[in-house]
């Protein structure tokens, strides 16, 4: 076993215990000395005098509530940050469905939490970091407490919003199984940067409750897939979720632009590198040395990801970008309808919505029965008949592009690897 793994398991018993044994509480006021991490959530409500900004702190998310949970980036530390991403869902999404379904939003106060490591540590804990110096990954591993390990604001959080859901009597006891599906069902997480890293903690955390509960491993397998997570720009490990966690990303998203950790990654961080030569030489002899970064929509399926990937969603301006094309708003411009998008970037905004909304539609169904959530095939289809021909061949086109790219990786994997030199460039 690793020195992570050793660590984790210690950690991992402990927090079993801890999830089995404590109640439903409200988060309560540690004495600041005592203070680790804790999270606030804040849900959208009707504005008045007393309330210009529409939005209020609350305890707890109602257990049998159809909802939205929006799990923010790391500079979501204020109630106005927080409220911002919840007001892209009651204004983009919910009004084409039904405007009072509530929308909650969590701001963090990470206090003695070191949210970047944590990071860094689950994408080393999923093997996720092949192309990072063995040294580098056990230098984090040493530097690691437990708050990063096991951050007490995700467990609060868990306690607050999906421990509810799947259990009885203050968490204590496991609900019938189709019960939980419905509650979860109900529950729409989206996700943005850093929130998506917490979307799979509080995955992890639902895994050892259902197990300490009592849940067996099919009706664990069949609860977790009714969790969706639509996830922007997410940092942390893609492929390993249990729950139906859809991703989207740009490849110009310069926040998410590290080089150390896979094959792909390594890809497109050098032809971008390779594509900004080729501009700065334009004109010269130079420019015939290296070439555009080519890259069609693409979608990853399952384990690949189930991920959505564009060049990039803004149109550059050539003074301002160029040579380095990288603007903000690449990773921190969440909206679905967002001025000035490539037509990839509509591509992507259209499926990202679509899926959101189907989503949605389908909690609204879970008051009669459970009513399994659709596969992806089925949520990328939009309630306009005469748009399901072309989304269908569009999504299809995208896979069939997925997998050309993943080749194209794979053969520039094998190239690096037989020159160990080039090799050794590549790690941090």
């Amino acid at each position: 076993m690793t020195s992570l793994s050793i660590k984790l398991e210690k950690m991992q018993e402990k927090t079993e215990s801890n999830i089995s044994k404590s109640p439903v509480s409200t988060i309560k006021q540690m004495p600041e000395e005592k203070k680790v991490s804790w999270p606030e959530i804040g849900k959208r409500v009707k504005k008045t005098e007393e309330n210009p900004y529409g939005y209020k702190k609350v305890t707890a998310l109602p257990p049998h509530e159809t909802c939205v949970l929006y799990l923010g980036g790391n500079g979501s530390v204020s109630d106005k940050a927080a409220n911002g991403y919840a007001k892209i869902i009651q204004n983009e999404i919910l009004d084409s469905i039904d405007a009072s379904i509530p929308v909650y939003s969590v701001t963090y106060h990470f206090e003695k939490n070191d949210d970047r490591l944590a990071r860094d540590l689950e994408y080393i804990r999923h093997r996720k970091t092949i192309l990072q110096k063995k040294e580098s990954k056990n230098e984090k591993i040493n530097n690691a407490t437990e708050e990063e390990l096991n951050p007490k604001y995700i467990d609060d959080l868990f306690r607050h919003t999906i421990l509810p859901r799947i259990s009885q009597k203050d968490g204590k006891e496991k609900l019938p199984t189709q019960e939980a599906c419905k509650n979860i069902r109900k529950l729409n997480i989206v996700a943005h940067c850093h929130g998506g890293y917490v979307a799979l903690k509080l995955e992890e955390k639902m895994q050892e409750s259902m197990k300490a509960l009592g849940y067996n491993d099919k009706d664990r397998e069949l609860i977790q897939s009714q969790m969706m997570v639509i996830a922007h720009a997410p940092d942390c490990p893609l492929g390993v979720s249990k729950s139906q966690f859809i991703s989207f990303r740009s490849a110009y998203d310069s926040e998410l632009d590290r080089r150390n950790k896979d094959w792909t990654d390594a890809y497109i961080f050098l032809k971008k590198q390779e594509e900004r030569k080729y501009i700065c030489n334009i004109g010269k002899e130079e420019k015939d040395q290296y070439e555009p970064f080519h890259l069609k929509p693409c979608y990853f399926p399952g384990k690949q990801g189930n991920l959505f990937l564009i060049k990039r969603k803004f149109r550059w301006d050539k003074e301002l970008e160029y040579p380095f094309m990288t603007r903000p708003e690449e990773h921190n411009d969440t909206s679905y309808s967002a001025i000035n998008q490539t037509q990839d970037g509509k591509i992507m905004a259209h499926f990202a919505k679509t899926i959101l909304t189907n989503g949605i539609q389908n909690s609204l169904k879970q008051e009669e029965k459970f009513t399994p959530l659709p596969p992806i095939e089925k949520l990328i289809l939009s309630n306009n008949p005469t748009l399901r021909t072309e989304e269908k061949n569009l999504f299809e086109k995208m896979k069939e592009n997925g997998k050309l790219f993943r080749q194209k990786v794979f053969k520039f994997a094998v190239a690096v690897d037989k020159g160990r030199g080039k090799r050794d460039s590549l790690f941090s």
